[in-house]
């Protein structure tokens, strides 16, 4: 019903936002600019679905594959449905998401993709859009702070690795690259943060790739 116009939505059903189906603006992620404009994307509209959905005593969970996420319905008997809110809520073969959206066998066997998500990570995964806006604002420290906080409750989010590895990059760049320009001319003392950042930067960059693995 909520893909349909009629008199219980004012005619003005929600949609797929075909200007910005990946959500690039950040901003367009969030359930609040969903209702507003009635168009959403494959973070906001799967997420609206899981809460009303809820609300409704439906057993819902999210799982997610490259750039996507969609939701699970778990029915009496234990059996899980896919239902991808961005064409009208209908049932979608798993099938269909690795041939949509490749992804390594390694990935989808590691539980990266394609797994229901606890309810942790499901509050996890929509703390993500927090950490794509920090880094946009350039709040870098704080956007490492937040992902880190993520990564404890839902530690196979591989996005979330890349985007903390991206702030620390970045953070390493406003604080001593742009100032500095070898690193021979780094004060002594502040060498030690200069090179935890480094490291960071290469350990999260690394583990997230590694766990993104190839496509097959």
């Amino acid at each position: 019903m909520i893909y349909e116009g009629g008199a219980w939505n004012d005619n003005r059903p929600l949609s797929y936002d075909q200007t910005d189906p990946l959500g690039q603006n950040v901003r367009n992620k969030l359930i609040s600019t969903y209702l507003a404009t009635r168009r959403g994307n494959c973070v906001s509209m799967p997420m609206l679905f899981l809460l009303v959905g809820e609300r409704m005593g439906l057993n819902l969970s999210l799982a997610t594959a490259p750039l996507h996420v969609f939701v699970r319905y778990i029915d009496p008997l234990g059996r899980e449905m896919n239902l991808e809110a961005t064409s009208g809520g209908h049932p979608a073969r798993t099938i269909w998401y690795r041939q949509q959206m490749p992804m390594a066998d390694r990935a989808v066997e590691s539980g990266l993709y394609l797994r229901t998500l606890t309810r942790r990570e499901v509050v996890a995964l929509m703390a993500t859009i927090v950490v794509e806006f920090l880094i946009s604002e350039r709040r870098f420290q704080e956007a490492i702070e937040v992902g880190e906080t993520i990564l404890q409750h839902a530690p196979r989010d591989a996005l979330t690795m890349v985007q903390v590895g991206t702030a620390y990059g970045q953070l390493m760049n406003t604080e001593f690259v742009e100032r500095y320009p070898i690193p021979a001319l780094i004060p002594p003392a502040l060498r030690m943060r200069y090179a935890m950042l480094a490291q960071r930067n290469q350990d999260v960059s690394d583990s997230g790739g590694a766990r993104l693995g190839a496509s097959t």
